[in-house]
């Protein structure tokens, strides 16, 4: 029997519901962002914006003085007062960023070693999924050696069919980790890293993108995309009333491995990682990755 763990509160439906509609745009270029991140900071909920840029976002339970904020990989981060926005459309230019990393130089060698962490044989019978609460979820890994190359990422997810697998759509983020925090910290690729599959579990080359890894430690982190092509419903009750819900694929295995040094994380809307698993043995979710040195 499989378990699946839906990272979400139960909000509480009240009147004063509101929606906030609007399109993300590069501010440049005028092109659409697709799947940018929109959310409100202290209700904490969300969602993506879909490929034309266009976003929907109905907030539940509205709290005074909100921020929306906006972000995509490459570009700067906007926060907007909720008193600020109209009824209407909301037109949200977001300038770009260029992400500085040190430049890769991966040289010639007679031969490698490598080295895969985290290794996982199957995806066992427990699944993190998000209900639209949550926005990544990420693996903290460590290297043996300082200045690895990143080759592959091997991310394990729940596939109810076998005939004809659940489709998906994320992103991949690799973040170096905060010496003071210890918490994922700046983005170690520049690039967006995209993955759409039906596959359970998903293996992506990475070599094309030259990712070093500056410390031992580092994490791996899915990205969620809130979108109708991720959905998947469910009626649950809830004081013995039915509720309908939604959660967002993929669905991440969990793994039973009591190792409190490789812990698992999640990201919020407020943008804060929270550590996963403090009452139990499980301290990982099922996503390796392979590096080089």
């Amino acid at each position: 029997m499989k378990l699946i763990i839906l990272l979400f509160i139960f909000p509480i439906f009240c009147f004063g519901q509101i929606s906030i509609t609007g399109k993300v745009i590069n501010k440049r270029t005028k092109e659409a962002i697709a799947f940018a991140t929109v959310g409100l900071v202290k209700e904490n909920i969300g969602t993506n914006a879909v490929e034309d840029g266009s976003f929907h976002l109905q907030s539940i339970k509205p709290i005074l003085n909100d921020t929306l904020i906006i972000s995509c990989l490459g570009f700067v981060r906007v926060k907007l007062p909720t008193v600020n926005l109209s009824k209407g459309n909301n037109i949200i230019e977001l300038d770009e960023h260029q992400i500085t990393l040190d430049e890769v130089s991966v040289k010639s060698r007679s031969s490698w070693t490598y080295e895969t962490l985290n290794n996982f044989s199957n995806c066992g019978n427990h699944f993190i999924t998000s209900g639209g609460y949550q926005t990544q979820i990420a693996q903290h890994l460590i290297a043996l050696e300082e200045n690895s190359v990143l080759t592959e990422v091997k991310i394990c997810r729940m596939s109810s069919f076998i005939i004809d697998p659940e489709k998906t759509i994320f992103r991949i983020r690799i973040y170096d980790i905060d010496s003071l925090t210890k918490l994922p910290s700046s983005d170690l690729c520049d690039q967006i890293i995209e993955v759409k599959t039906r596959s359970k579990t998903v293996t992506v080359n990475l070599e094309k993108y030259k990712i070093r890894i500056p410390n031992k430690d580092f994490f791996v982190a899915v990205e969620w995309l809130k979108i109708p092509y991720n959905e998947s419903k469910s009626t649950i009750k809830i004081n013995g009333k039915e509720t309908e819900h939604t959660t967002y694929r993929p669905s991440i295995g969990w793994t039973d491995k009591p190792n409190p040094q490789i812990e698992a994380w999640m990201l919020d809307y407020k943008n804060i990682w929270r550590r996963m698993f403090k009452s139990t043995l499980r301290t990982s979710v099922s996503i390796s990755a392979t590096v080089k040195y």
